[in-house]
């Protein structure tokens, strides 16, 4: 399977390793999808939509060229996850939609792939969260930038008065 994903996009071991973690947080498992026959979504996509959250984050002003691993490094897993299943919700929203029929037998009507109005109210949600917590993180980013990594705040002048104390 990693050979498979690895002829189609170079993938790290680390994105390699964060797809069970999607898996898991969707909770996409033949045990728990009643309506389907085993996993919705492949591993192959999920690699895919690991990139696609990558790029969309790079891509988003201040433009960055983080690799997936210096997002891990900045602590940015809660981000990296979100964005990717917006990037699956997307997907599997037009799935239902391209596939979308309505059946009526006997009176009977039944619609069949219509959960694409629940998928998009999900997706307005995550979207509009997402965006706010990019543009936080590139917020802290330039800001970390600016100070550099090695302060942990700005001081007044009247710090080095007033830390005296701490030498005794």
């Amino acid at each position: 399977m990693a050979g498979e994903l690895q002829s189609v996009i170079p993938l790290s071991p680390a994105i390699m390793a964060f797809v069970p973690v999607v898996r898991e947080y969707l909770r996409d498992h033949p045990e728990l999808n009643r309506l389907i026959a085993g996993e919705e979504t492949g591993d192959r996509f999920y690699a895919w939509a690991i990139l696609d959250a990558l790029s969309r984050f790079n891509g988003t002003p201040h433009l960055t060229n983080f690799t997936f691993e210096d997002m891990l490094n900045h602590q940015q897993h809660f981000l990296m996850l979100r964005l990717t299943v917006e990037t699956v919700l997307e997907s599997v929203g037009l799935l239902q939609t391209r596939n979308h029929v309505n059946y009526s037998d006997g009176g009977i009507n039944l619609g069949v792939n219509d959960k694409t109005p629940l998928i998009q109210n999900w997706l307005q949600m995550w979207s509009a969260r997402n965006d706010q917590l990019i543009t936080r993180v590139k917020v802290a980013l330039n800001i970390q930038g600016i100070l550099g990594s090695e302060f942990a705040g700005v001081f007044s002048e009247l710090w080095a008065v007033n830390s005296t104390y701490l030498s005794y």
